[in-house]
């Protein structure tokens, strides 16, 4: 064969010509690793749900939101100057603590909340407790419990402000006043000129607290409650009840969750098993009831209560799984596999201990965020989650 004739190949080889091979820096796969999808998904969840509070709660959600995600996304920054990292797709992961933390605050917080409360999550509760994907506590919980503490007054207020109907996206929440009646939203005429928000109370304050007793029969408190004091059930489903930017409408929640259905993200298991869980804590844990003059009495197996042939106490369970974040823990930031067991069996235990804790805290302690206390004792207990769900190996 001379130098001139072109080589014979094997027709089987699979090897490239001579030339035809090119190596390059990593990475070699050229798309979008699993880690960024993951960011890229839950971040657009979130925007749903801050769109959700933009037309709630106006401009006031553009100012939580900014200083949530500039603060974590500062924090992230100084924190790669600090180790020598250029800047890298970290960033894109403190970012989405920062939209996700923003979503669990007041419309009204003050920004010294927002960014204390932002700096913790991204410093504390993702880069000191091992880094992305390696840590045990939810940042986003860990941080919420945090200014809870720090600013109790701020973060449990009595009463939530919420935009008018011909007010919502550009209204002024600075200019509220209490609505006349419950169930008015739509309805109500503003007692003087220039009010565009109505101050609705906190279904989830009202639910910490002993509830009100009208008679002697226990079963007249969550008759009350149901009737006199909490927004009707359907504004709490709409946001029209008020709350946090991204825990206010159960609704854009649950959109939410058919967005990370969708993408494979929802651990249905858990998501299950944790409304289930609550749903049956709700419907026999003790509910303290309080009347005039009388001292603080016990509703056994509120659930199940009547009053004047009305299932008051299914109503009340209702309210319990709609009121504050327990649709958005659930939905949302529960399913971060970082702080999350592996196997199915393992979503099915953990969704059930947020479920039955949100409760006893709520219901039994009367702990405010409730709900995120419940995630960070889940957090702490996937490890031993872990070692009794896993699979066996044959023979061992």
């Amino acid at each position: 064969m001379t130098a001139t004739q072109p080589k014979q190949h094997d027709s089987t080889a699979l090897l490239p010509d001579a030339g035809m091979l090119r190596v390059g820096p990593a990475p070699h796969w050229h798309v979008m690793p699993g880690i960024l999808q993951l960011t890229a998904s839950f971040a657009l969840a979130a925007a749903a749900l801050a769109v959700s509070g933009l037309a709630l709660f106006g401009w006031y959600t553009v100012r939580v939101l900014a200083i949530s995600v500039g603060v974590a996304l500062l924090v992230e920054s100084a924190l790669n100057t600090i180790k020598g990292s250029s800047s890298s797709w970290s960033e894109s992961h403190a970012l989405l603590i920062g939209l996700l933390f923003g979503c669990t605050l007041p419309p009204m917080v003050s920004w010294r909340v927002v960014a204390v409360g932002a700096a913790v999550a991204v410093l504390v509760g993702q880069t000191l407790a091992g880094g992305i994907g390696n840590y045990l506590w939810h940042p986003v919980a860990l941080a919420r419990v945090t200014v809870q503490i720090l600013f109790a007054s701020d973060m449990n207020p009595a009463r939530w402000p919420v935009l008018a109907p011909e007010h919502l996206f550009w209204g002024s929440l600075d200019r509220a006043e209490p609505l006349p009646a419950l169930s008015t939203w739509a309805t109500a005429t503003p007692s003087s000129p220039g009010v565009q928000a109505w101050l609705m109370p906190s279904v989830e304050r009202l639910l910490c607290e002993p509830l009100t007793a009208t008679e002697s029969q226990p079963a007249s408190a969550i008759a009350a409650f149901v009737r006199d004091q909490a927004p009707p059930w359907w504004d709490t489903l709409t946001g029209v009840a008020g709350g946090a930017i991204g825990e206010a409408s159960v609704a854009a929640a649950l959109a939410v969750a058919c967005l990370l259905a969708w993408r494979g993200l929802l651990r249905w298991p858990m998501v299950f098993a944790a409304i289930g869980a609550a749903a049956f804590t709700a419907c026999i844990f003790p509910v303290r009831t309080h009347a005039t003059g009388a001292p603080v009495a016990l509703c056994p197996l509120p659930g199940f209560a009547f009053w004047n042939g009305l299932p008051v106490g299914a109503a009340y369970v209702l309210y319990q799984m709609t009121a504050g974040g327990f649709p958005f823990v659930v939905l949302l930031l529960a399913s971060d596999p970082a702080s999350s067991p592996l196997a199915s069996r393992g979503h099915a235990l953990f969704g059930a201990i947020i479920g039955c804790a949100t409760i006893l805290l709520r219901v039994g302690l009367g702990v405010p965020a409730a709900v995120y206390w419940a995630l960070l004792i889940a957090n702490t207990l996937v490890p031993a989650i872990d070692r009794m769900t896993r699979r066996r190996v044959l023979g061992t």
